[in-house]
């Protein structure tokens, strides 16, 4: 796959996607999009059917290849759902009244990375939230300030080992090569936020098949991130029951004429709703539709409103909440959330990319673009460490990020 092509594979619960990116002119062109359903391939973002989930990946794959002309052979791949956690650690360090230097930087991470993590556990991110230096907070860079102590806080982000090798291991079987592991929240994050929204503080909510995701940002960091194990699943699984009908024709019934309360316009209208096996075509009000839809994405926000309370104490969300995944596109869910939350709320479209705008022009491929741009920066990183630090000094993520991909180079020649 030639280097300036990049490749992210969003593996979601209802859902593969993978993207292909080209670098042109230190900007990323969407050149390739494909999607693949999973049929029950995944369950709240988890494997559980290894076959079905690698069938998804290779057709997801050949569509991608086939709009941009190209072979994928490596990806970023997004990992989510309930199998990560988050710890929050810090660490310090004495510099001896000095100016900090790059090396003191990488022992500071490397101090506050160093805490227990269960055997069953594997760190994928270790996020640098902020340095201290003699007590004064609010640092990004602190080489060449003068200082006595150093401190640093991170965000080490954790997933399940048996979760995260099984996605590996149908990357594996479906040919593809994983470069590395990205935090589905933080990629989306990548995809539909801008820099002046992280830095001021916004909640981003990633509503996706099998779960939903908040992730709060504040001062261009990641600070918080939570999952709910509630998703658009559980409102097609709601209609189905409450209508009634099949799993598919209430999918259907909730991508064209699902909406909230607050989004009805015409309680009248009637809808033609399919029967179960043996059963005649039903006429429902659409009121009643969106009654259904309405409990159910209140539940949710009422959930993930105490959280956003929570965060609210530390960080001012002074840029609100940006809605994203494919539930978000719910008629009415905006407003519902803006009212909720007591805060602005707009939908989260991916932008900060060129080529097939007008294709990814949907909440759903948040996640799939955004890995591309997490691999896109992350290549940069490892360029400008590279020139600044050529001998293999310099800033590092910590030990347990190389910890992981010593294993993940294991796990590939074991399942290969």
């Amino acid at each position: 796959m030639p280097q300036d092509l990049i490749g992210g594979l969003d593996i979601g619960t209802t859902k593969i996607c993978a993207v292909v990116g080209e670098v042109r002119e230190n900007q990323v062109d969407i050149v390739g999009l494909g999607c693949s359903p999973t049929n029950g391939g995944l369950r709240k973002g988890v494997v559980v059917n290894i076959e079905n989930t690698v069938r998804a990946i290779r057709k997801a794959v050949e569509e991608a290849e086939t709009m941009a002309g190209c072979e994928i052979r490596s990806v970023y791949a997004g990992v989510g759902g309930g199998q990560t956690k988050v710890i929050n650690s810090q660490g310090i360090i004495a510099i001896k009244d000095r100016e900090v230097t790059p090396a003191d930087m990488e022992r500071v991470i490397d101090t506050a990375s160093t805490v227990a993590i269960p055997s069953d556990r594997e760190v994928i991110h270790t996020l640098v939230q902020e340095f201290l230096i003699d007590g004064q907070d609010g640092i990004k860079d602190p080489v060449g300030i003068h200082g006595v102590r150093l401190e640093c806080k991170v965000h080490i982000v954790t997933s399940a080992a048996t979760s995260l090798n099984n996605i590996l291991k149908c990357a594996s079987r479906a040919g593809l090569e994983v470069n590395g592991i990205a935090l589905q929240s933080l990629a989306a994050g990548e995809a539909v936020l801008t820099d002046e929204e992280k830095e001021l503080g916004v909640a981003l909510i990633d509503f996706g098949g099998g779960v939903t995701n908040l992730a709060i940002f504040a001062e261009n960091a990641l600070r918080q991130n939570f999952v709910l194990p509630v998703g658009g699943n559980n409102l097609t699984n709601d209609i189905a029951v409450g209508l009634p009908t099949s799993l598919h024709s209430a999918e259907e019934i909730k991508k064209h004429y699902g909406c909230c309360l607050n989004a009805l316009a015409d309680p009248m209208e009637m809808l033609e709703v399919p029967g179960l096996t043996g059963r005649d075509t039903q006429q429902l009000p659409r009121a009643r539709l969106a009654e259904i839809i309405h409990l159910r994405v209140a539940e949710i926000i009422n959930l993930l409103g105490k959280e956003v309370q929570r965060a609210r104490f530390n960080h001012p969300l002074h840029s609100g909440a940006v809605l994203t995944g494919g539930t978000a596109l719910v008629h009415g869910l905006p407003e519902l959330t803006a009212e909720a939350l007591q805060m602005h709320t707009r939908i989260g479209y991916p932008v900060g990319v060129g080529g097939l705008i007008d294709v990814i022009h949907d909440p759903s491929f948040a996640t799939g673009v955004g890995l591309v741009l997490y691999g896109f920066k992350t290549q940069q990183k490892a360029q400008r460490k590279t020139e600044r630090w050529p001998q293999g000094g310099g800033w590092s993520r910590g030990r347990s990020d190389r910890g992981l991909w010593s294993r993940v180079k294991k796990w590939f020649r074991e399942v290969v």
